[in-house]
């Protein structure tokens, strides 16, 4: 995992106009989120936003059950607050760190003003609200359409690419909190992962050893999702 982190390293923030990153720069800071911290509770507002550079950050809705399902994953081709900062103020679901990494972290309320007078950063905003309907969208088609190690496949390769590494920690539990599904589900259909030699796990910690062949295993949704983000923010630099 790098050590050197960069603005450029987030797909949002890399989308900005120079000037516009430049307005922004006083207000960033980097920062460490642990695996399992709580970003954020269900119907809550954020005091602050987050710019994601190698770590990942889940959305769940809890059921009044006690079960949970995942909304969607963010990392470094986005942020995780846009909703508050174009005026939603909060949303129904909970924000939990699933990997560990570090973020470009700003106060929600200086963001939001900047915004407003800033249309360009505004527009850029836009646009990955956007995008971020597109990945929603197709988590549903996809948990209706697509096999459970499809959605794995698709889950991994997600993670590796936010983390910017194919080595991270990331339990059985977690997949299956994100995916809705039983954890031993989730350690069933790994194994057939590992025993055809695409990854490697063990004790949490998972390595991606092949990921053309998990690219072939999994569906089109990991495609499509990359190509409409590339589509709106341009190509990760």
């Amino acid at each position: 995992m790098p050590h050197h982190h960069a603005f450029l390293q987030n797909r949002v923030l890399a989308a900005l106009q120079p000037h516009e990153l430049q307005e922004l720069q006083p207000h960033l800071k980097i920062t460490h989120l642990k695996a399992g911290e709580i970003l954020a509770e269900s119907g809550k507002p954020l005091s602050h936003i987050y710019f994601p550079v190698d770590s990942a950050i889940s959305l769940f809705y809890r059921l009044e059950s006690g079960s949970s399902a995942g909304v969607a994953v963010i990392g470094n081709e986005g942020m995780f607050g846009v909703a508050q900062v174009l005026g939603g103020n909060t949303i129904p679901y909970w924000a939990v760190v699933e990997t560990a990494g570090h973020v470009f972290q700003i106060e929600s309320q200086p963001l939001a003003h900047l915004s407003a007078s800033i249309d360009g950063l505004r527009n850029v905003f836009l646009l990955y609200a956007q995008a971020s309907m597109t990945q929603i969208s197709q988590t549903v088609v996809c948990e209706k359409h697509h096999s459970l190690i499809q959605q794995l496949c698709q889950h991994l390769l997600l993670i590796s690419d936010k983390s910017l590494a194919d080595d991270f920690v990331l339990t059985h539990e977690a997949i299956a909190n994100m995916l809705g599904v039983r954890r031993e589900s989730v350690s069933e259909v790994a194994s057939e992962l590992r025993n055809q030699g695409l990854i490697a796990y063990n004790r949490g910690r998972i390595k991606v050893l092949d990921r053309a062949g998990l690219e072939t295993v999994c569906c089109e949704c990991y495609g499509v999702v990359k190509a409409e983000f590339t589509r709106l923010l341009g190509d990760p630099h």
